[in-house]
């Protein structure tokens, strides 16, 4: 116990105090040597006297205050929205549970290594477990660099675990006369949605960039349609990799938007409207849901007799069909983004 003074560095000129009281240590730059000296006389009387308090420790929360905090302030702010409602999602169903009533700097690699084995008896998929171990790892991270932990406990644990890994869902393309035989069967039972279809077969473009297209995207002299935007349940946002990119438009999809456009003016002229609203593929002039669409794709399906696929695997049909027709890789890549 007691208050040393030190050049800090040598030669510098410059003396700090260096504090030890009751196990715990502090310091504090004073200046010249003179004041250094005349101010460690002062605190080691109030020492004596026990009189001298040193900062007070931070003070640790609970892991579910916490990760509230770095869901409001780090991943609201700097990531998509869909990515913080996921964030929050996993939190609240997989990981509170367990972690949310222990503090901070009580959580040990134990905790975190049970809870991946607790997820992984009830059988959820790695990429759940996965997901669960890199928002425990991203929130306790940031406690790290904000010196409320001294070490990150997550790190390298599910590796440890050799979880065996779930077998992704099998990628189901359709053939050209499977995407004939569909577009053939939508323009039959739902001709409403034949341009939406239309497009997505021929331009492979993810469902929210599809719902979001305005008119002002395409470009009807060269031809491509800019892509730079996303919509999912009721909000706007940039496409996944956050870049904008051109799609080219075949010469029948030009012709498919162009009937769809008059169409649409045709039917804006019979309610009284002046102009067609700015949104390509809409209901009422508002944006589609995702869901909604889902269900008109499998709707269609069972009517043409396809087995079920994902909405997703229209993008790797096509991929398979511009491959197949020798396209090169390099622009199959752009064209997809």
């Amino acid at each position: 116990m007691g208050v040393k003074v030190r050049e800090k560095p040598k030669g510098s000129g410059i003396y700090w105090l260096f504090i030890h009281y009751h196990g715990k240590r502090t310091s504090k730059k004073v200046g010249d040597r003179k004041a250094a000296h005349a101010l460690a006389h002062k605190l080691q009387i109030k020492l004596a006297e026990s009189s001298f308090q040193l900062s007070p420790e931070k003070k640790i929360p609970k892991f579910s205050e916490y990760a509230q905090q770095w869901l409001e302030t780090y991943i609201k702010r700097a990531r998509r929205e869909s990515t913080y409602e996921r964030y929050s999602g996993v939190l609240k169903r997989y990981v509170l549970p367990t972690l949310g009533n222990m503090s901070l700097n009580e959580i040990k690699r134990a905790h975190v290594r049970d809870l991946m084995l607790q997820l992984h008896g009830k059988g959820y998929s790695r990429s759940i477990i996965c997901l669960s171990r890199d928002v425990i790892s991203g929130c306790l991270g940031y406690a790290l660099d904000e010196e409320l932990i001294t070490v990150n406990p997550v790190s390298g644990v599910l590796k440890r675990l050799k979880l065996e890994r779930t077998s992704k869902a099998a990628i189901e393309p359709l053939t050209a006369e499977e995407v004939e035989l569909f577009l053939k069967t939508c323009l039959e039972c739902c001709p409403e949605h034949y341009a939406f279809f239309f497009c997505a077969f021929r331009t492979g473009m993810r469902l929210g960039e599809l719902l979001a297209l305005r008119w002002g995207d395409v470009d009807w002299n060269s031809k491509f349609i800019r892509v730079e935007r996303s919509y999912k349940t009721g909000r706007i946002e940039k496409t996944k990799t956050g870049k904008t990119r051109r799609v080219d438009m075949s010469d029948q999809l030009y012709e498919v938007l162009k009937a769809h456009l008059t169409n649409q003016k045709r039917e804006a002229l019979k309610s009284g409207k002046n102009e067609v609203p700015e949104i390509i593929f809409h209901k009422d002039g508002t944006h589609i849901e995702q869901n909604a669409i889902r269900k008109v794709f499998k709707k269609i399906l069972r009517k043409a007799g396809i087995r079920e696929i994902r909405f997703h695997d229209i993008r790797h049909t096509f991929a398979s069909l511009l491959l197949s027709n020798s396209e090169s890789p390099v622009y199959v890549k752009e064209q997809l983004g």
